[in-house]
Protein backbone atom coordinates (compact mmCIF):
# COMPACT_ATOMS: atom_id res chain seq x y z
CA UNK A 1 0.00 0.00 0.00
CA UNK A 2 1.42 3.49 -1.05
CA UNK A 3 0.82 6.06 2.10
CA UNK A 4 0.85 9.74 1.75
CA UNK A 5 3.34 10.41 4.62
CA UNK A 6 5.83 8.11 6.08
CA UNK A 7 5.16 9.73 9.65
CA UNK A 8 2.85 11.82 11.11
CA UNK A 9 1.32 12.56 14.81
CA UNK A 10 -1.79 12.90 16.13
CA UNK A 11 -3.19 13.50 19.73
CA UNK A 12 -6.03 13.83 22.52
CA UNK A 13 -7.90 12.37 25.75
CA UNK A 14 -9.54 9.53 24.14
CA UNK A 15 -11.27 9.56 26.96
CA UNK A 16 -14.13 7.14 26.38
CA UNK A 17 -13.34 5.90 22.93
CA UNK A 18 -15.82 6.74 20.39
CA UNK A 19 -16.96 6.40 16.95
CA UNK A 20 -15.69 10.26 16.30
CA UNK A 21 -12.35 8.91 17.43
CA UNK A 22 -12.32 5.23 16.30
CA UNK A 23 -12.57 7.21 12.45
CA UNK A 24 -9.69 10.02 13.21
CA UNK A 25 -7.47 6.97 14.28
CA UNK A 26 -8.46 5.37 10.80
CA UNK A 27 -7.76 8.11 9.44
CA UNK A 28 -4.37 8.76 10.97
CA UNK A 29 -3.15 4.85 9.21
CA UNK A 30 -4.75 5.41 6.06
CA UNK A 31 -2.49 8.61 5.58
CA UNK A 32 0.48 7.06 6.64
CA UNK A 33 2.48 3.98 7.52
CA UNK A 34 3.60 5.30 10.75
CA UNK A 35 1.42 7.08 13.19
CA UNK A 36 2.57 8.56 16.83
CA UNK A 37 -0.15 9.10 19.16
CA UNK A 38 0.02 11.18 21.72
CA UNK A 39 -1.96 10.15 24.75
CA UNK A 40 -2.54 13.12 27.41
CA UNK A 41 -1.61 12.06 31.27
CA UNK A 42 -3.87 12.94 34.02
CA UNK A 43 -1.72 15.30 35.23
CA UNK A 44 -1.97 17.33 31.79
CA UNK A 45 -5.32 16.79 31.72
CA UNK A 46 -5.74 18.45 35.25
CA UNK A 47 -3.46 21.56 34.39
CA UNK A 48 -5.60 22.39 31.32
CA UNK A 49 -8.60 22.03 33.48
CA UNK A 50 -9.87 19.09 31.20
CA UNK A 51 -12.47 16.63 32.44
CA UNK A 52 -11.63 13.03 32.15
CA UNK A 53 -14.01 10.11 32.75
CA UNK A 54 -11.34 7.26 32.70
CA UNK A 55 -7.33 7.27 33.71
CA UNK A 56 -4.65 7.06 31.59
CA UNK A 57 -4.20 3.70 32.17
CA UNK A 58 -7.72 2.80 30.98
CA UNK A 59 -7.48 5.08 28.27
CA UNK A 60 -4.33 3.75 26.97
CA UNK A 61 -5.51 0.00 27.14
CA UNK A 62 -8.81 0.64 25.02
CA UNK A 63 -6.43 2.30 22.90
CA UNK A 64 -4.40 -0.61 22.41
CA UNK A 65 -7.01 -2.89 22.18
CA UNK A 66 -8.59 -0.90 19.31
CA UNK A 67 -5.63 -0.42 17.57
CA UNK A 68 -4.89 -4.49 17.66
CA UNK A 69 -8.76 -4.76 16.41
CA UNK A 70 -7.79 -3.19 13.26
CA UNK A 71 -4.58 -4.02 12.76
CA UNK A 72 -2.80 -0.52 13.02
CA UNK A 73 -0.91 -1.78 16.59
CA UNK A 74 2.65 -2.28 14.82
CA UNK A 75 2.72 1.02 13.61
CA UNK A 76 1.63 2.98 15.87
CA UNK A 77 3.46 4.65 18.91
CA UNK A 78 1.71 6.03 22.02
CA UNK A 79 3.28 8.78 23.63
CA UNK A 80 2.65 10.13 27.20
CA UNK A 81 1.99 13.92 26.28
CA UNK A 82 2.45 15.70 29.37
CA UNK A 83 2.13 19.08 27.06
CA UNK A 84 1.36 19.59 23.79
CA UNK A 85 4.21 19.24 21.93
CA UNK A 86 4.99 15.68 22.78
CA UNK A 87 8.36 14.20 20.30
CA UNK A 88 7.25 17.14 17.83
CA UNK A 89 10.06 19.13 18.58
CA UNK A 90 12.51 16.20 18.38
CA UNK A 91 11.63 13.73 16.07
CA UNK A 92 13.04 15.08 12.84
CA UNK A 93 10.75 11.93 10.92
CA UNK A 94 7.65 13.50 11.38
CA UNK A 95 5.90 15.00 8.18
CA UNK A 96 2.41 16.26 9.68
CA UNK A 97 -0.28 16.75 11.91
CA UNK A 98 -3.86 15.21 11.88
CA UNK A 99 -5.69 17.69 14.10
CA UNK A 100 -9.44 18.10 14.92
CA UNK A 101 -11.26 21.78 15.53
CA UNK A 102 -10.48 20.76 18.89
CA UNK A 103 -6.90 20.27 18.56
CA UNK A 104 -5.58 22.58 15.40
CA UNK A 105 -4.73 25.62 18.06
CA UNK A 106 -2.21 23.00 19.68
CA UNK A 107 -0.71 22.22 16.19
CA UNK A 108 -0.51 25.76 15.53
CA UNK A 109 1.72 26.70 18.56
CA UNK A 110 3.50 23.09 17.65
CA UNK A 111 4.59 24.78 14.34
CA UNK A 112 5.53 28.46 15.49
CA UNK A 113 7.68 26.90 18.21
CA UNK A 114 9.23 24.94 15.76
CA UNK A 115 10.48 27.63 13.43
CA UNK A 116 11.71 29.44 16.78
CA UNK A 117 13.71 26.52 17.05
CA UNK A 118 14.55 26.85 12.89
CA UNK A 119 12.83 23.87 12.27
CA UNK A 120 10.68 23.09 9.15
CA UNK A 121 6.98 23.57 9.84
CA UNK A 122 4.66 20.49 9.47
CA UNK A 123 1.79 19.80 7.42
CA UNK A 124 -1.30 20.53 9.26
CA UNK A 125 -4.31 17.81 8.27
CA UNK A 126 -7.54 19.23 9.52
CA UNK A 127 -10.08 16.11 10.57
CA UNK A 128 -13.83 16.60 9.77
CA UNK A 129 -15.69 16.56 13.06
CA UNK A 130 -17.78 13.36 13.20
CA UNK A 131 -21.68 14.27 14.27
CA UNK A 132 -23.48 12.22 16.57
CA UNK A 133 -27.36 10.79 15.31
CA UNK A 134 -28.47 14.19 15.96
CA UNK A 135 -26.47 16.24 14.21
CA UNK A 136 -24.63 17.81 17.21
CA UNK A 137 -21.32 17.23 18.11
CA UNK A 138 -19.94 13.74 19.00
CA UNK A 139 -17.67 14.31 22.17
CA UNK A 140 -16.47 12.29 25.43
CA UNK A 141 -18.50 14.98 27.25
CA UNK A 142 -21.77 14.34 25.87
CA UNK A 143 -21.41 10.62 26.50
CA UNK A 144 -19.90 11.57 29.96
CA UNK A 145 -22.62 14.39 30.47
CA UNK A 146 -25.48 11.16 30.06
CA UNK A 147 -26.78 12.77 26.44
CA UNK A 148 -25.45 10.14 24.05
CA UNK A 149 -23.93 6.83 23.59
CA UNK A 150 -20.51 6.06 21.82
CA UNK A 151 -22.00 5.64 18.46
CA UNK A 152 -23.60 8.71 18.81
CA UNK A 153 -27.20 7.68 20.05
CA UNK A 154 -28.98 9.92 21.70
CA UNK A 155 -30.57 8.61 24.64
CA UNK A 156 -33.39 11.10 25.18
CA UNK A 157 -34.82 10.30 21.10
CA UNK A 158 -34.10 6.41 21.98
CA UNK A 159 -36.46 6.61 25.23
CA UNK A 160 -39.31 9.14 23.01
CA UNK A 161 -39.61 5.76 20.74
CA UNK A 162 -41.39 4.04 24.16
CA UNK A 163 -43.05 7.62 25.44
CA UNK A 164 -46.85 7.16 25.95
CA UNK A 165 -46.80 3.33 24.96
CA UNK A 166 -48.31 0.88 27.26
CA UNK A 167 -45.00 -0.94 28.47
CA UNK A 168 -45.28 -4.53 27.33
CA UNK A 169 -45.92 -7.69 30.82
CA UNK A 170 -42.41 -9.20 30.04
CA UNK A 171 -40.82 -6.27 30.09
CA UNK A 172 -42.89 -4.76 33.34
CA UNK A 173 -41.98 -8.42 34.87
CA UNK A 174 -38.41 -8.11 34.20
CA UNK A 175 -38.32 -4.93 35.98
CA UNK A 176 -39.66 -6.76 39.08
CA UNK A 177 -35.39 -7.52 39.38
CA UNK A 178 -33.70 -5.07 40.88
CA UNK A 179 -31.32 -2.59 38.55
CA UNK A 180 -28.32 -2.47 41.53
CA UNK A 181 -28.01 -3.88 45.16
CA UNK A 182 -30.43 -2.92 47.90
CA UNK A 183 -28.96 -0.74 49.98
CA UNK A 184 -29.59 1.47 53.73
CA UNK A 185 -29.87 4.83 52.90
CA UNK A 186 -27.75 7.03 55.01
CA UNK A 187 -25.08 10.39 54.90
CA UNK A 188 -22.50 8.30 52.87
CA UNK A 189 -25.05 7.54 49.98
CA UNK A 190 -24.35 11.57 49.33
CA UNK A 191 -21.47 12.88 47.76
CA UNK A 192 -21.53 16.48 46.86
CA UNK A 193 -19.85 15.36 43.57
CA UNK A 194 -22.34 13.33 42.06
CA UNK A 195 -25.73 14.23 41.38
CA UNK A 196 -28.85 12.22 43.04
CA UNK A 197 -32.22 11.00 41.98
CA UNK A 198 -34.76 10.12 44.09
CA UNK A 199 -37.59 8.06 42.72
CA UNK A 200 -40.53 7.13 45.24
CA UNK A 201 -42.20 8.71 48.21
CA UNK A 202 -40.38 6.57 50.98
CA UNK A 203 -36.90 6.77 49.00
CA UNK A 204 -37.31 10.75 48.82
CA UNK A 205 -38.58 11.11 52.23
CA UNK A 206 -35.91 9.18 53.74
CA UNK A 207 -33.59 10.96 52.00
CA UNK A 208 -34.62 14.13 53.56
CA UNK A 209 -35.30 12.95 56.98
CA UNK A 210 -31.37 12.44 56.99
CA UNK A 211 -31.20 16.19 55.61
CA UNK A 212 -30.21 15.52 52.11
CA UNK A 213 -31.80 16.95 49.65
CA UNK A 214 -32.03 14.89 45.92
CA UNK A 215 -31.09 16.64 43.26
CA UNK A 216 -34.04 15.45 41.31
CA UNK A 217 -37.22 13.91 43.57
CA UNK A 218 -39.53 12.33 41.64
CA UNK A 219 -42.88 11.42 43.91
CA UNK A 220 -46.58 11.04 43.28
CA UNK A 221 -47.41 10.63 47.21
CA UNK A 222 -48.71 7.37 47.27
CA UNK A 223 -46.81 3.60 48.84
CA UNK A 224 -47.76 0.73 47.40
CA UNK A 225 -50.52 2.34 45.31
CA UNK A 226 -52.04 3.76 48.60
CA UNK A 227 -52.02 7.53 49.63
CA UNK A 228 -49.68 8.30 52.25
CA UNK A 229 -48.76 11.73 52.35
CA UNK A 230 -51.32 14.85 51.75
CA UNK A 231 -48.27 17.66 50.44
CA UNK A 232 -44.51 18.04 50.03
CA UNK A 233 -44.23 19.21 53.31
CA UNK A 234 -45.48 15.67 55.13
CA UNK A 235 -42.42 14.19 52.49
CA UNK A 236 -40.15 16.50 54.12
CA UNK A 237 -39.77 19.59 51.98
CA UNK A 238 -39.51 22.97 53.39
CA UNK A 239 -42.11 24.13 50.19
CA UNK A 240 -45.78 22.41 49.27
CA UNK A 241 -45.06 24.01 45.44
CA UNK A 242 -43.29 21.22 43.38
CA UNK A 243 -41.32 22.63 39.89
CA UNK A 244 -43.95 20.72 38.12
CA UNK A 245 -46.56 18.55 37.65
CA UNK A 246 -46.76 15.81 35.23
CA UNK A 247 -49.57 12.48 34.65
CA UNK A 248 -48.31 9.75 33.88
CA UNK A 249 -50.94 6.71 34.22
CA UNK A 250 -49.74 3.14 35.09
CA UNK A 251 -47.64 1.13 33.21
CA UNK A 252 -46.68 4.21 31.10
CA UNK A 253 -43.77 6.41 30.58
CA UNK A 254 -45.23 9.45 29.21
CA UNK A 255 -43.32 11.95 26.93
CA UNK A 256 -44.51 14.76 29.14
CA UNK A 257 -42.53 12.95 32.43
CA UNK A 258 -39.50 12.01 30.12
CA UNK A 259 -39.04 15.70 28.61
CA UNK A 260 -39.47 17.27 32.21
CA UNK A 261 -36.99 14.54 33.97
CA UNK A 262 -34.53 15.74 31.05
CA UNK A 263 -35.06 19.14 31.50
CA UNK A 264 -34.44 18.47 35.51
CA UNK A 265 -31.40 16.62 34.48
CA UNK A 266 -29.95 19.26 31.82
CA UNK A 267 -30.75 22.17 34.79
CA UNK A 268 -28.35 22.98 37.90
CA UNK A 269 -31.10 23.28 40.53
CA UNK A 270 -33.07 21.17 42.75
CA UNK A 271 -36.03 19.61 41.28
CA UNK A 272 -39.06 18.14 42.61
CA UNK A 273 -41.26 16.63 40.28
CA UNK A 274 -45.16 15.86 41.49
CA UNK A 275 -46.48 12.29 39.03
CA UNK A 276 -50.01 11.82 38.98
CA UNK A 277 -50.79 8.41 38.37
CA UNK A 278 -47.56 6.57 38.94
CA UNK A 279 -44.09 7.52 39.18
CA UNK A 280 -42.94 3.51 39.23
CA UNK A 281 -41.25 4.03 35.99
CA UNK A 282 -40.12 7.03 35.87
CA UNK A 283 -36.91 5.47 36.97
CA UNK A 284 -36.05 3.77 33.58
CA UNK A 285 -35.73 7.75 32.05
CA UNK A 286 -34.36 8.94 35.12
CA UNK A 287 -31.23 6.37 34.71
CA UNK A 288 -31.09 6.76 30.83
CA UNK A 289 -31.17 10.24 30.36
CA UNK A 290 -28.61 11.47 33.60
CA UNK A 291 -24.69 11.75 33.24
CA UNK A 292 -22.31 8.85 33.97
CA UNK A 293 -21.34 8.93 37.72
CA UNK A 294 -24.91 9.73 38.83
CA UNK A 295 -26.74 7.37 41.49
CA UNK A 296 -30.36 6.65 41.26
CA UNK A 297 -32.42 5.23 44.10
CA UNK A 298 -35.68 3.91 43.86
CA UNK A 299 -37.76 1.50 45.68
CA UNK A 300 -38.69 -2.15 44.95
CA UNK A 301 -41.42 -3.56 46.06
CA UNK A 302 -40.33 -6.46 48.93
CA UNK A 303 -36.55 -5.73 48.23
CA UNK A 304 -36.20 -2.27 49.96
CA UNK A 305 -33.95 0.81 48.07
CA UNK A 306 -32.35 -0.30 45.17
CA UNK A 307 -29.05 1.81 44.64
CA UNK A 308 -28.19 2.42 40.44
CA UNK A 309 -24.60 4.12 40.17
CA UNK A 310 -25.25 5.27 36.35
CA UNK A 311 -22.79 3.47 33.91
CA UNK A 312 -22.99 2.93 30.26
CA UNK A 313 -23.40 -0.83 30.57
CA UNK A 314 -26.86 -0.05 32.70
CA UNK A 315 -27.95 2.24 30.08
CA UNK A 316 -26.81 -0.16 27.47
CA UNK A 317 -28.67 -2.87 29.18
CA UNK A 318 -32.09 -0.81 29.64
CA UNK A 319 -31.90 0.16 25.83
CA UNK A 320 -31.18 -3.79 24.87
CA UNK A 321 -34.26 -4.33 27.36
CA UNK A 322 -36.76 -2.30 26.00
CA UNK A 323 -35.24 -2.34 22.34
CA UNK A 324 -34.24 1.05 21.90
CA UNK A 325 -31.66 0.44 18.96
Amino acid sequence: MTYQYQHIACGGTFDLLHKGHKAFLIRAFELSRQVSIGLTTDQFCQKITKTIYQNQAQRKSVLIRFLKENGNFKRAEIIDLSDIFGTTLKDQTIEALLVSDETKNGAEKINRMRSTLGLKKLKVILFSQVLARDGKKLSSGRIRDGQIDRNGNNYYSLILKIADKRIRQDIRTNLKKPLGPQVTISKKNSRRDLPLVAVGDLTVATFLKMGIWPNISIIDFNVSRERKYANLSDLGFNSNNPDVIVKNPAGYISKKLISEIHKAVQGNKKTIIQVLGEEDLATIPAILLSPLGTHVYYGQPNKGTIEVAVTEKIKDDICKLFRLR
